[in-house]
């Protein structure tokens, strides 16, 4: 089966809210993004590509999620499979070196902020030497704090339907992330290809051998999240699009994960207890969405386990 993504950590949940309890934009790094395109290259030389309809990260991924095991052995690490039997998530140990994204992370971060929000980049930089891959992809989020305009992205974009409130929590903004295209989209369609000629041709006329870049249009969602608040205190839900791939969670040490079933279905339940912060969320497999959740606590103060696992059993009946 084809890999859709990879989740590296969410980043601290609670340590990661800023002091007014929001979580900060969230971006592809270039490290992440060097590590796909590696393995991606790797897979390919036996004839399995890395991404199937997703690319590896579609913006939100941008929620980049590593959950970690301690209570399971290497031989038993979490999978979720669907109705056939297939792995559609799968827990495995991180890679003992993750490299660092360099002059990509500088191509990155320039092409977002040449990006106004909502705004999927393609960019070529002229002196990466990068022959195997040379048309990037950047997506800058746009925050929608109005719910029916966020409706209107989602149907737009064929992203799954989050609610309008989450519990006794209400809708505060929502985000639809740009699916990227993968290595064969890129080369078999007329925008890309088109796209990428002209960013090579303004290269050659440019004295600079550094970075070329245009908006390009997008119609297909390949992830979505939404926060909700409530007197200080915040949920986020977010859903990544596996597009017939499967989901590959890297897990770290510290972290623990059961799996429980809440209304028929499979959810992980994740907790972190470091010295310096704690937190817990849930995860799920929607198999007709071809989706995989994420539900989240942070703020002023938190859900219990109990209250976390509640939600989800609302949100899961409500087509989640």
């Amino acid at each position: 089966m084809e890999r859709t993504g990879i989740h590296n950590e969410y980043e601290d949940i609670k340590a990661a809210a800023l002091p007014e309890g929001r979580l900060p934009a969230i971006e592809v790094t270039g490290r992440v993004m060097a590590r796909l395109r590696a393995m991606d290259h790797r897979q390919n030389t036996r004839g399995i590509r890395f991404a199937g309809k997703t690319a590896a990260f579609s913006g939100m991924m941008v929620m980049l999620l590593l959950v970690a095991v301690t209570a399971y052995a290497a031989s038993e690490y979490i999978q979720i499979r669907n109705a056939a039997g297939t792995v559609k998530v799968q827990h495995t140990a991180p890679d003992p070196v993750l490299p660092g994204g360099g002059a990509e992370d500088k191509y990155m971060h320039k092409a977002l902020r040449f990006a106004e929000p909502g705004q999927m980049i393609a960019y070529y930089a002229a002196g990466s030497g990068d022959t195997e891959a040379p048309l990037r992809f950047a997506f800058k989020e746009q925050r929608l704090t109005d719910y029916s305009v966020f409706l209107e992205e989602i149907k737009r974009t064929g992203a799954p339907l989050l609610p309008g409130t989450a519990g006794d929590y209400s809708f505060e903004y929502g985000s639809v992330y740009a699916r990227y295209p993968n290595a064969e989209e890129v080369d078999s369609a007329v925008l890309y290809q088109e796209t990428l000629e002209e960013l090579k041709g303004r290269a050659k006329a440019s004295a600079d051998s550094g970075m070329f870049m245009k908006a390009v249009p997008w119609t297909e969602a390949g992830g979505i999240n939404a926060t909700y608040t409530k007197d200080g205190a915040m949920v986020g839900i977010s859903a990544s699009l596996l597009n017939g791939g499967f989901m590959q969670v890297l897990q770290q040490p510290d972290h623990t994960v059961t799996k429980v079933k809440v209304e028929g279905r499979e959810v992980v339940y994740n907790q972190v207890i470091r010295p310096e912060t704690g937190y817990h969320y849930l995860n799920w497999y929607n198999e007709k969405q071809d989706a995989y959740y994420t539900l989240s606590t942070y703020g002023d103060r938190e859900l219990t386990k109990g209250q976390l696992l509640e939600l989800a059993g609302d949100l899961i009946r409500g087509g989640l």
